[in-house]
């Protein structure tokens, strides 16, 4: 399963905002994990997710709202 498979995971499945359940948050883990072993840089990243979010036909707005949770790596990185 490639990582940008996972990136519905981290997203609410009506409202589409990333990482606002503790399920999604806990996906939103996985799916950075996921694109770190693949050896996705952070532009790739971004923009994949950012790809997906057009597919859902999300406004420019909550787009940017999203991006900026998705930038925020810290608030959803696992620390062992």
């Amino acid at each position: 399963m490639s990582w940008k498979d996972k990136i519905s995971g981290a997203f609410g499945v009506a409202d589409k905002k990333f990482a606002g359940h503790a399920n999604d948050s806990e996906r939103a883990a996985e799916l950075l994990e996921a694109a770190n072993k693949e050896n996705v840089g952070l532009a790739d990243y971004l923009a994949g997710i950012e790809d997906w979010l057009k597919s859902q036909s999300c406004s420019q707005q909550h787009i940017d709202q999203e991006m900026a949770k998705v930038k925020d790596v810290s608030s959803y990185l696992k620390y062992d």
